[in-house]
């Protein structure tokens, strides 16, 4: 039975290691993690998002769809927003959910990112 989500795993093309890396610990404020020896013959980055995981993967296919995406929980919408706008990033609405303030945003390959500012 599962107990929490682990990780997400979106794409970057290859040759994009760099823009990625920056994008997410930059603009995202993720801390990059060491993948395991044993995939470090593969383009890839990880990411910490506790209490999981962001994997980022290097393939030509990105396999995008307008609703595909993963939410990451902020601790203020407003301050992310500043930041990922600095970046250049573009955003779209979302609908609205009672009790969260979320929008979303894409990274630069076109990975659709949820960050949500949940009031408990």
């Amino acid at each position: 039975m599962a107990i929490s989500l682990h990780h997400a795993q979106v794409f970057y093309p290859p040759g994009e290691e760099a823009r990625a890396r920056r994008f997410y610990t930059e603009a995202l404020g993720l801390e990059e993690i060491e993948r395991p020896s044993t995939l470090r013959d593969r383009a890839g980055l990880w990411f910490s998002a506790p209490p999981g995981h962001v994997h980022l993967s290097a393939d030509r296919d990105l396999g995008l769809h307008p609703r595909r995406h993963f939410a990451l929980r902020v601790s203020d919408l407003d301050a992310a927003v500043r930041a990922l706008k600095e970046s250049g990033a573009r955003f779209e609405e979302a609908d609205p959910i009672p009790g969260w303030r979320r929008t979303y945003v894409f990274d630069p390959f076109g990975n659709k990112i949820e960050l949500d500012e949940i009031r408990d």
